[in-house]
């Protein structure tokens, strides 16, 4: 925590929107093959939680998952002592000191190999997204413009604090002396400056209202209603919002004869091709599978069809959106472009026009399509791993075994493949036999991640593939706890904080009478989304022939545990398993905290938004340009009612909403590139962005307003409220909203 919290000081202002990193805007004029290293996720902090993410649209776009390197950006400056405290979801806190703490604007990284963030604590005041951005790099470029750019944002913030001398609030000495002489109040002989500043801002009455000053006046103008002194309050609490985002990617329906579109959306006729791969050997090229294409190569080119990895998995991306393709072409080391290195295809179908097939193969993740004047459609990849690794034998418990090879199963002449386990948190394996060859046994020893490493060498090439294995418990002890990561008797998922608690309407109904039985009070049934969708998986792990259902109970009482009457936490037993393995189970199917006591094996699971967001129309996500979808969310507002008021909001231009029909929400795709759509409901009677709500103090319930003093108060918020705020009156009695 914090040694200090910050102290009233005359310091530069924050700008109201604080820049963005250096490094944001280094990267945003980067060209196209560096711009992909340079992706960064800004992460969403409310109060003291970091709002859930993950890399899917990193992994999908780019075919690779990230590692991130975490951002930490004071939004303000920050006194010297203090200390942040981030949680991780599987691993300890996070501490990190800040002894000389932080100026507006700049920012430190957090600790190679940090995992997700699911919260953010410090000592100082107010929520935590008001003094701090969490930014996630996802590629080497992005680190490389953060350390390059790191000195151009602390720059940036002292040329601030030197232009802010020309504002009254932050001004001192001369600067100060200045301000006063425009106003024609000239500085007392020793005056301080904190007193010569609280002078000139009497002096300066016409500075916009603000809530208190709204209030002040108001009370002035009523005055005693009842006897109660300062009868009105003025409340711009925004009510707390329930969200949930639905990434999209729009893309063409068909391209037409010597159009070309980029990985991000982007048409042309001459658009750049991705980088060139640093590090090539045609030995790790894959035969296209017969059951994935058609293979007619053209004459003069090379018999049969090789590709690299990426596009193999590009390919049978396709096959998901039509039957099979026919590949005319794959590697020949004498063209001209990328197929010399296995990374690109010549395509056509038997039934489908390439225009269409053209579209299609930018939907499935090629990073460059051309639908060529000849009629085939050239479809290239960026580079990707040569070496995969693949997984034989499903899941791995405490003391089994799977076999791991690589990919390619037969590396060229000379490679020596070595196999390694890396420790990563609690789990633990070991490899069974040789630790050289294609192929390896590994055996699971303790519940956890562990990381598994194949390194090949040939020559001066070394290559290398990592999969991460989850370990599972076949049993897990009495009295005994267990975390998604393999932790034993780790803490709870923390409670969600004071005034944040999902309202009852966001809860869903579990209904699953052929598996599951729920005791005699209807409320076990109702419990969080995502516990929801956890004990659906638990359910689908017990053994068919296992005799019994399983028993799903709530506490329900009022000494209950806080995430019990969150509705994250349940308990669980059942008549054909003992707790130890309906435990184990209950850690197969993910949920973040398991516990064995009593015969009794509870359940508790991280918050996540209780909102979805679906496009049912769409396949994969893709958003044809042109095509308009209806959009689902999840809740209804028929299931929320009078609980919350929806909202829909969208970003990047790629993308617009519309009401096509009464009480419906479409998405409309306009232009190439990744969109999103949020659906958010604005929960209780607080009021929302750019709102004020004028009502009586709690002493004055049951008082009826005279018509002329309502009519006062509704004239006078007229003249006074900010522009663009709408003050809510309705809760005022005596008269119409």
């Amino acid at each position: 925590m914090s040694t200090g919290t910050p102290t009233a000081q005359a310091v530069a202002p924050d700008p109201p929107d604080l820049p963005r990193l250096a490094a944001a805007d280094m990267a945003a004029r980067l060209t196209a093959p560096f711009a992909r290293g340079a992706d960064r996720l800004p992460l969403v902090v409310r109060g003291t939680a970091v709002a859930p993410y993950d890399f899917q649209l990193h992994t999908a776009q780019f075919g690779v998952t990230p590692r991130p390197l975490y951002i930490l950006q004071a939004l303000h400056d920050i006194p010297a002592g203090t200390t942040v405290t981030l949680g991780v979801q599987s691993g300890p806190a996070l501490s990190l000191p800040l002894a000389d703490g932080l100026t507006a604007g700049t920012s430190v990284p957090l600790p190679e190999g940090t995992g997700i963030l699911t919260g953010i604590q410090s000592a100082l005041a107010g929520g935590q997204e008001e003094w701090w951005r969490l930014t996630a790099l996802l590629g080497t470029v992005g680190r490389l413009l953060w350390a390059v750019g790191w000195e151009r944002d602390h720059l940036r913030r002292q040329l601030a604090r030197t232009t802010a001398q020309r504002s009254l609030a932050h001004a001192q000495g001369a600067h100060l002396d200045r301000n006063g002489a425009g106003l024609g109040v000239v500085r007392s002989s020793g005056e301080a400056d904190d007193a010569y500043r609280r002078r000139l801002t009497v002096a300066r009455r016409w500075i916009l209202p603000t809530p208190a000053r709204l209030t002040a006046a108001l009370n002035d103008a009523v005055g005693p209603i009842d006897g109660v002194a300062d009868p009105l309050v003025l409340d711009d609490t925004d009510a707390e919002l329930r969200r949930g985002l639905l990434p999209l990617r729009v893309a063409p329906l068909d391209l037409l004869p010597g159009q070309s579109v980029d990985v991000l959306g982007t048409l042309g006729a001459d658009l750049r091709p991705p980088p060139v791969e640093e590090i090539f050997h045609p030995g790790f090229l894959v035969a296209l599978s017969p059951f994935a294409a058609d293979s007619r190569p053209l004459p003069g080119t090379p018999q049969p069809l090789l590709v690299q990895p990426v596009v193999a998995t590009a390919i049978a991306r396709l096959n998901l959106f039509t039957s099979r393709s026919v590949v005319h072409a794959g590697y020949d080391p004498s063209a001209a472009d990328a197929r010399a290195t296995g990374r690109a295809v010549l395509l056509s179908h038997d039934t489908v026009p390439a225009s269409r097939i053209a579209a299609l193969a930018h939907w499935s993740g090629f990073d460059l399509v051309t639908h060529r004047t000849d009629g085939f459609v050239y479809a290239e990849c960026a580079p990707g791993e040569l070496l995969g690794m693949d997984t034989a034998g499903g899941a791995l418990p405490v003391d089994g075994t799977i076999t791991l090879s690589v990919r390619p199963l037969a590396p060229p002449p000379g490679s020596l493949v070595r196999w390694y386990v890396l420790r990563s948190g609690a789990g633990r394996s070991e490899l069974v036999g040789a630790t050289e060859g294609s192929s390896v046994v590994l055996r699971g020893k303790a519940a956890g991640r562990v990381v598994v490493v194949a390194e090949l060498r040939l020559a001066d090439l070394t290559l290398s593939a990592t999969r991460e294995i989850v370990v599972h418990p076949v049993t897990v002890a009495d009295n005994t706890a267990i975390g998604a990561d393999g932790t034993l008797d780790p803490n709870p998922p923390p409670p969600m904080p004071p005034g944040e608690g999902l309202h009852p309407a966001f809860l869903v109904r579990h209904d699953d009478p052929a598996h599951a039985e729920y005791g005699t009070d209807a409320e076990t049934r109702r419990m969080r989304r995502e516990v929801a969708e956890h004990l659906d998986k638990l359910i689908a792990l017990v053994p068919a022939a296992t005799t019994g259902k399983l028993a799903v109970r709530r506490d329900l009482s009022a000494t209950a545990s806080p995430l019990a009457k969150e509705a994250r936490e349940l308990r669980l037993s059942h008549p054909g398993l003992p707790p130890g393995t309906l435990g184990a189970l209950a850690h197969r199917a993910a949920f973040t905290y398991v516990r064995v006591a009593g015969g009794v094996v509870t359940v508790a699971q991280e918050h996540q938004d209780p909102v979805r967001v679906t496009a049912p129309g769409l396949y994969l996500d893709v958003l044809p340009i042109g095509t308009t979808v209806p959009l689902t969310v999840t809740p209804s507002p028929a299931e929320i009612g009078s609980a919350g008021v929806l909202g829909w909001s969208t970003g990047d231009g790629a993308a617009t909403l519309l009401t096509t029909a009464p009480g419906t929400m479409s998405v409309r795709g306009e232009h190439g590139g990744p969109a999103w759509v949020q659906a958010s409901y604005r929960v209780g009677d607080k009021t929302g962005p750019y709102q004020l709500t004028v009502r009586l103090r709690p002493e004055l319930t049951g008082h009826t307003l005279p018509p002329a003093t309502r009519s006062l108060i509704v004239q006078l918020l007229d003249d006074l409220r900010p522009l663009g705020v709408e003050v809510v009156t309705r809760l005022l009695p005596g008269g119409n909203p």
